[in-house]
């Protein structure tokens, strides 16, 4: 039983009801007034959250170019390797892309 309502059952249709009698508080004039719920206190006002993920410096193609020789599977072709670049890398520019498909041709000769 719950300390503001009183759950009763009923054999016939085997439904639960609530009786909110259980809830009433007397007031001073004999009458029965539903009772109120204490009031929460109000909290001030929650701050802007920070991002889940942390936001990351853009790493220089000097960098990615280090990381991409260092890979034991890179793509064959140039349309895969910037489909790469652009997805994994999050690289955009065209000429990036193209300069370090040249890059990385040059380095496996």
């Amino acid at each position: 039983i719950s300390s503001s309502k009183a759950v009763v059952s009923t054999q016939s249709t085997g439904k639960r009801k609530t009786d909110n009698a259980a809830a009433a508080v007397k007031v001073s004039n004999g009458t029965k007034a539903p009772a109120k719920a204490p009031a929460t206190p109000k909290q001030p006002a929650a701050k802007k959250a920070d991002p889940k993920t942390p936001v990351q410096a853009k790493t220089s193609m000097v960098d990615l170019k280090k990381k991409l020789l260092a890979s034991p599977n890179l793509p064959k072709k140039y349309e895969k390797f910037a489909n790469l670049m652009k997805n994994a890398h999050k690289v955009s520019d065209e000429k990036e892309i193209k300069g370090a498909w040249e890059f990385i041709q040059k380095s496996r000769k």
